[in-house]
């Protein structure tokens, strides 16, 4: 088997990439360095000839619904079309727990832009797509405080999640990868505020010393609106087994 992982620069693509080879799966890592642009189209082609599958782990670094709608259905839309070129009969693209429902994407514009992301492969891609649909990662309360921090001082906001390990995630992506299936909810073994998570990582740290949680993105994502619902693939690492492999 041959996959294109785009985004492979990325959180999930550095750990997607090494998970994919430990199956004896011919990787082509796509990203920028490599010469693959998603959003401007560019490389699509030579990266995609010969491939069996299509993974989509694209990322941008955005809060503005704009910008992330944009950048998600303009990938989307590039990915099909070359795929379509290529012959390519199955695209697996990760997504984000309920982040297309508008009740939960309503104040956030990197959901919305998830959500597009999900509209185009939908229409476009029909039974060829497989969503995967992650819980927040551990490693986003830590990359939300080194975001939003001052000094001694982080702001995270409340976010009431099931998170899971970047690492775990990448293990069932690579599962849906290789063994083709209808779509999928992946989370963590424990309900939590990521404000919450992102304190336990500073007590560990030893700074920021002051880890104050905003509410931000709407009262759904505070309320639960992150949380799976009906058959979802539970990942073994805690959050403290987490914490301590890191110290």
């Amino acid at each position: 088997m041959r996959a294109v992982v785009l985004g492979a620069s990325g959180d999930m693509g550095r750990e997607l990439v090494p998970a994919l080879i430990g199956r004896g799966v011919d990787v082509v890592p796509a990203h920028r360095a490599t010469g693959v642009d998603a959003y401007t189209g560019t490389g699509l082609d030579a990266a995609f000839a010969g491939a069996d599958v299509v993974v989509d782990s694209l990322s941008v670094t955005t809060q503005s619904a704009g910008r992330a709608r944009d950048f998600f259905g303009v990938a989307a839309r590039n990915v099909v079309a070359a795929a379509d070129r290529a012959g390519i009969e199955r695209i697996v693209c990760l997504s984000i727990i309920n982040a297309a429902h508008p009740s939960v994407n309503a104040k956030f514009g990197y959901y919305q832009g998830k959500a597009v992301q999900e509209s185009v492969y939908r229409e476009l891609a029909g039974d060829r797509i497989t969503m995967v649909w992650s819980a927040q990662w551990f490693e986003l309360a830590q990359r939300l405080m080194s975001q939003m921090r001052l000094g001694p001082v982080a702001v995270v906001p409340h976010m009431m999640s099931q998170p899971c390990a970047a690492a775990d995630a990448a293990q069932v992506l690579a599962d849906a990868v290789t063994t083709p299936g209808g779509d999928i909810q992946v989370a963590g073994p424990e309900t939590m505020d990521l404000c919450n998570l992102a304190r336990r990582i500073a007590e560990r740290d030893g700074a920021p010393r002051w880890v104050i949680g905003i509410n931000y993105g709407g009262p759904t994502i505070r309320r639960g609106g992150l949380l799976p619902t009906g058959d979802v693939i539970t990942t073994p690492t805690t959050a403290q087994a987490w914490l301590d492999a890191a110290t």
